[in-house]
């Protein structure tokens, strides 16, 4: 037997190009779409029902969010403890939830138990009773949560910036409140429900390991009923691009949470790409541009970074941290320095190499079993995306120079389009 020589570091080759995994798409008898990824060697499936009811077609503020987190706490034959112990004893677990573009029920079932399992599912999509105590209690600990982070700096910042970016009436900018939360009502969850968690604004997303059965069991239990969604076109924000500055007190005595951005676009932009890898080397990974000069050489913090968020009709860019309160203004300063030298200086052969592999581990890692796969199909399907657009941006990204990140520093990260968000007891 020869033993390894671990003086010799392994081999590096570079990711030159990325093969998505192979997908099977069909329809379900009332025309629901189902995205299949039978891959996996564990007898697990996981199935994700996706809605296109998300913020952007509330017709009144938090309905997308409340239905869905009570959506599974009772139906016409079980009460939310009599589902609860059906799901747990098939060694199931379920969740929902809602964020700003959709909302969302999933559940890890065991393949042979998938049959079983499916009917409960069904009734839980098709005949939720939205039960009044369940709604009160569940208002009582979101308000309470609210409570909780309003005391944390750095989601009242992340709560300022979205505000100033998209108005405080936008799908996209307003804040949950204890009048908003307090407002809702049992037949604001039933008209959510009925008029956007409709078959023809559902996808239904199927990953692991799949018998022969698996369609016909999907098809048996979701495919049977068909329901029409309410017309509700997406209002674009009317706040333009600006500046803006806001010093918020908060009772954190030692750290300010720090936020600056700007409203930026989705996936589809033909910018897309090369601001991604602009991101990336400004502060999208620990050996960013920010973390190599704020936290490693000159100490502010223990992490500072930047963050490219597309949205399905828009999207942001922000850079967080937080430092004691002294270092506010040197913080700021450098962040606003390393702009400037992304902007007028290029990137080093090197650097770029090193991102782009990066990158592109990244990327491999996205699409290394079929759960993660499925993420990725979720996030095509919800962008109106194909799977050749997704291999079009990899592409690019690979192919990204550095004139083209410079050139994204000089367009988008500019300090007369930027909001500063600080949130400290200095205030």
């Amino acid at each position: 037997m020869t033993l390894l020589d671990r003086s010799i570091a392994p081999q590096i080759h570079n990711i030159t190009s990325l093969k998505f995994p192979p997908v099977d798409r069909y329809l379900l008898d009332n025309g629901i779409e189902v995205i299949e990824v039978n891959q996996g060697t564990q007898d697990i499936v996981r199935l994700e029902v996706i809605y296109d009811a998300g913020r952007p077609v509330e017709d009144k503020q938090l309905a997308s969010r409340i239905t869905a987190a009570i959506q599974k706490e009772g139906t016409n034959n079980y009460s939310s403890e009599a589902l609860a112990e059906k799901i747990d004893f098939y060694g199931s677990s379920i969740n929902s939830g809602s964020n700003l573009d959709y909302s969302y029920f999933s559940i890890f079932v065991l393949n042979k138990f998938f049959g079983e399992v499916m009917p409960l599912v069904a009734e839980i999509l098709q005949e939720p009773t939205f039960p009044e105590d369940e709604l009160r209690t569940h208002k009582e600990i979101t308000l309470e949560k609210l409570k909780s982070n309003m005391a944390k700096s750095d989601l009242v910042s992340y709560r300022k910036i979205t505000e100033e970016m998209y108005g405080s009436d936008h799908a996209y900018g307003y804040n949950s409140s204890e009048r908003n939360i307090s407002d809702i009502q049992r037949s604001d969850l039933i008209h959510h429900f009925s008029n956007y968690q409709t078959s023809d604004r559902c996808k239904i997303i199927v990953s692991g390991k799949l018998n022969s059965n698996i369609r016909s069991i999907i098809n048996t239990n979701l495919g049977q009923i068909r329901s029409t969604s309410a017309n509700k076109p997406f209002l674009t924000p009317k706040v333009p691009i600006h500046q803006a500055h806001h010093k918020i007190h908060s009772e954190q005595e030692h750290q300010t949470a720090i936020k600056i951005g700007r409203k930026m676009f989705n996936r589809n932009h033909e910018d897309f790409a090369p601001m991604f890898m602009l991101n990336t080397v400004f502060g999208g990974y620990f050996g960013s541009r920010l973390m190599e000069s704020i936290r490693e050489d000159l100490g502010y913090t223990y992490n500072i970074y930047s963050s490219l968020e597309p949205l399905v009709h828009d999207g942001y860019f922000t850079i967080n941290t937080e430092v004691s309160n002294e270092l506010v203004d040197p913080t700021i300063a450098e962040i606003y320095n390393q702009i400037s030298i992304l902007q007028n200086d290029k990137l080093s052969n090197r650097e770029i190499d090193m991102v782009r592999n990066y990158v592109m581990g990244n990327f491999l890692n996205m699409v290394d079993g079929p759960f993660r796969v499925a993420n990725v199909m979720k996030t095509l399907s919800v962008s109106n995306m194909k799977v050749e657009d997704y291999e079009v941006i990899i592409d690019q990204i690979y192919n990204c120079t550095a004139s083209q990140i410079q050139d994204m520093a000089q367009k988008y990260l500019q300090k007369k389009d930027m909001i500063e968000v600080m949130v400290g007891s200095d205030f």
